[in-house]
């Protein structure tokens, strides 16, 4: 009579542990355990600001100034702040921008800071994705300027937003255009089986008054 019972307590618990983890993913409960932790902290940001330096906080944690490498971070949703540092008496507003790590990948903010809302330069971030072939990627990209167009390589032209445009893996160039604002030009990688998530940004060309 104690083995059926005991058998029962049995299945009971692996369905019960089966709807836990379906909850729950063993990897997002094992990469908040300190011990497990380590093994989790495999992705890099790297933050630029050309033309200038800036206070980066991730989460609300001070890095200290750009250019700054932030290594074994545990692969998640972050929030990035960063604050110009100005060159003379003056004020630049913090700017946030919202981030997504994927494990084994490294993502970059590449930022220039102009005062009130202005800013020039593009945030990159992979997302896995398994519906594409073998040496295959996407890449999804959205710009702040409207009508704007991208260029990849000289192969490709397309209207922005580009949503899951399907490439082959490997480097490629990125040039960025739209009627009064400045051009953006930069490097990407295509990953396989992963998304390429791309967010630019542009300065508007400012605007000449003067008359002879």
């Amino acid at each position: 009579m104690k083995k059926p019972k005991t058998a029962y307590i049995l299945i009971i618990l692996l369905i019960a542990l089966s709807i836990f983890f379906f909850l729950f993913p063993f990897e997002d409960i094992a990469k908040n355990i300190p011990i497990l932790k380590a093994f989790y902290k495999n992705t890099t940001l790297e933050i630029t600001t050309p033309n200038g330096k800036a206070l980066v906080k991730v989460d609300g944690k001070e890095y200290g100034e750009t250019p700054a490498t932030i290594t074994e971070l545990v692969a998640g949703e972050y929030e990035i702040e960063l604050t110009r540092i100005p060159e003379s008496n003056g004020f630049y507003k913090p700017h946030i921008f919202n981030i997504k790590l994927t494990r084994n990948s490294t993502s970059r903010i590449n930022m220039e800071i102009g005062p009130d809302d202005n800013l020039h330069g593009f945030i990159l971030y992979y997302t896995q994705d398994n519906t594409t072939g073998k040496n295959k990627g996407k890449i999804f990209l959205t710009s702040n300027a409207e009508n704007s167009k991208a260029n990849i390589s000289n192969k490709y032209e397309e209207n922005i937003p580009i949503t899951n445009l399907e490439l082959s893996t490997g480097e490629y160039n990125v040039k960025i255009t739209a009627q009064d604002f400045e051009e953006l030009e930069f490097p990407i990688v295509i990953r396989e089986k992963h998304v390429l998530n791309v967010k630019t940004y542009q300065f508007p060309i400012p605007v000449n008054f003067d008359q002879e």
